[in-house]
């Protein structure tokens, strides 16, 4: 007999041998550090992976765009989170709400410091975006974006798009909407993340707020914003103006 059968056959009869009897609940717990041994790769489960593997290794390699400069992750204001961004703001607008006015990606939602200029491939979107995060839609006031983007200072800044703002003592000031100033009586369309939304990051602001769920996926959409340049035979555009910058 298998060790695994074995395995299998003493927990059922350690289970079937003790259904009936009286049933003790712990008062404390005691806790024994092991050291796990490295397991030898399944080999049956190796070759059933393959096809799957192989297949979307490929796609991995496909060019989806071109830089023509880095897109660097920095604070308060950095390339690669405002490109982020605006792949969600135009993807947003274009599948689903055209009335889209700002986006916005935290600053921990970016998993790599940088992507370095030339060719552009899918795998390096996976690997900046390797979360199966979801873009959600809701409007909130000129107070609610406010309170957002006082948050978004007191994290030292993140991606954004469609708006800019400074930074002073750790609150957003100064900031426009389409070159406009904030408006607390307004009403604005923001795209974000699902995570973000539902309190992800320590924010709770937004939680309560009716919301939709796209079902689309963050990666996806820059994946599309970009191929929709490579397509046209154009360079993905890199965000190159100021949109958040710390005021003394």
């Amino acid at each position: 007999m298998s060790f695994h059968r074995l395995f299998l056959s003493v927990l059922i009869l350690l289970l079937t041998g003790t259904a009936c009897q009286t049933r003790y609940r712990p008062r404390t717990l005691a806790y024994d550090s092991r050291l796990v041994q490295k397991i030898a790769p399944d080999s049956a489960m190796l070759r059933f992976l393959e096809p799957y593997s192989a297949k979307v290794g490929a796609t991995m390699y496909d060019v989806i765009g071109r830089l023509e400069k880095d897109l660097q992750k920095q604070s308060p204001d950095g390339s690669l989170g405002h490109f982020l961004a605006d792949s969600y703001l135009e993807m947003a607008r274009r599948k689903f709400d055209p009335a889209v006015q700002v986006a916005f990606i935290n600053s921990g939602g970016v998993r790599v410091p940088a992507i370095q200029s030339g060719s552009l491939r899918r795998g390096t979107i996976y690997e900046v975006m390797p979360f199966d995060n979801l873009l959600v839609i809701l409007n909130v006031t000129g107070v609610q974006l406010q309170e957002y983007l006082d948050h978004i200072a007191s994290e030292g800044g993140g991606g954004v798009a469609g708006l800019t703002m400074g930074i002073k003592g750790k609150k957003a000031v100064d900031v426009k909407v389409g070159g406009r100033p904030l408006d607390p009586a307004a009403t604005y369309v923001m795209a974000n993340s699902d995570y973000t939304v539902g309190g992800g990051g320590g924010y709770q602001g937004l939680k309560s707020l009716p919301s939709r769920k796209t079902g689309y996926l963050l990666r996806d959409a820059t994946i599309e914003y970009c191929l929709s340049f490579h397509q046209k035979g154009e360079p993905v555009p890199v965000p190159l103006e100021k949109r958040i910058t710390n005021v003394k």
